[in-house]
Formats: structure tokens, C-alpha cells, sequence
């Protein structure tokens, strides 16, 4: 969670922004308002009138930012990564147990189920992951048809575990998990 309390200087846009996502993962989208961001960012309502022009403008803007912060970062570092796709899958495993990017997940998802935008931001970015993976298990020696079943499994092993509260708190074990997904995933591509 941000918070900063007593800062001089004027706050930029991504930093209510991620505010917002953070009240939105812990509250919902109803409880993602001005005051409560300007509270816990120790700021005034003012500052936040200088990056959006109301509420309606952080909201449209807020599963963009999402898009960008909790997708871009994990599929460049997979592509990145050193070695072959199995290589390039297990960076993204390595990544995801760290960071826990996915954990802004549902709270987008419970959005998207009454916002058609949200939707298919969320839509968007599930394909964008989809794709990535299936092309490194594609690279790896697979069918198109069963890369994309892989990919599902490796996708939808973080997908489950979000919805569920299935996700340890401990950077460590998550990042067991991970990469035992991609051990069981790839045993036959190596």
C-alpha cells in the first residue's frame, strides 16, 4: 500500500494512480474516490485535480495503468531472459513468484464484470499473456494447438490461485509454486 504522509512535493499522475489500485485491490471500485486517495497519499484533493479532471477520468485511466504496470514488466522480462523458451518461461515463473504482479488481478475482473471497458481491457491483457506463452511453448517444439493448452494451464495456474486466495504470502514459497508449475509444464521439452 502507498502511503506518504507530509510530502512537499506535488505527487505525479502514476502515484495516484497506483493509490487507486491499491484501494480498488482492497476495497472495490466503489471506494476509489478522491478524498480517500488524497488521505492516504497525505495530500490534498488539489493535487489530484492536477493529473485528472474528476473521478471518471482516474477510472478510465486506471486499467490502462494496470495493463501497463502488472504486464508490460513481466512478459519483457521474459523476453529478455537468457536461453531458450523454457528458459524465457521459467524467468516469467521467477518473476511472478517475486513480484506478485497478479495479485491486482480480481479486483479488475470483479470490475470488468459491470464495466464493458474494464472488460476488455482485462480481455486484452489475458490475450496479450495467452499469446506470449503459448509462442515460448511454440518455440519449445510444441503444436499450436498444444502450446495453447499449455499456456492455458501456465496462465490459468496464477488465474486460480488469485480467485481462490490460493497464494502463499511467502515470496519463497510462491516462487516454488512457480517454478514447479513450468518443471511439470516443460518435463518434455528438455
Amino acid at each position: 500500500m502507498v502511503q506518504m504522509k507530509n510530502v512537499k512535493t506535488r505527487l505525479d499522475r502514476d502515484a495516484w494512480l497506483a493509490a487507486a489500485l491499491d484501494l480498488l485491490r482492497e476495497q472495490g471500485v466503489d471506494a476509489v474516490r478522491v478524498e480517500p486517495l488524497a488521505a492516504r497519499l497525505g495530500v490534498t484533493k488539489g493535487s489530484f485535480y492536477w493529473h485528472f479532471q474528476d473521478r471518471k477520468d482516474l477510472l478510465q485511466s486506471l486499467p490502462l495503468f494496470w495493463a501497463e504496470r502488472q504486464t508490460g514488466p513481466v512478459l519483457a522480462h521474459g523476453a529478455a531472459a537468457t536461453g531458450g523458451p523454457v528458459a524465457k518461461l521459467r524467468a516469467v515463473a521467477e518473476f511472478l513468484g517475486r513480484e506478485d504482479p497478479d495479485r491486482y488481478d480480481n479486483a479488475l475482473r470483479a470490475w470488468a464484470q459491470f464495466d464493458d471497458a474494464v472488460a476488455e481491457t482485462v480481455q486484452a491483457i489475458d490475450q496479450r499473456r495467452l499469446a506470449f506463452s503459448a509462442g515460448l511453448f511454440e518455440a519449445a517444439g510444441l503444436a499450436p494447438d498444444e502450446a495453447a493448452t499449455r499456456a492455458r494451464m501456465f496462465y490459468f495456474f496464477d488465474v486460480g490461485g488469485q480467485i481462490t486466495g490460493d497464494v502463499p504470502q511467502s515470496e519463497a514459497e510462491r516462487r516454488r509454486r512457480s517454478l514447479r508449475r513450468v518443471e511439470l509444464l516443460t518435463a518434455d521439452l528438455e
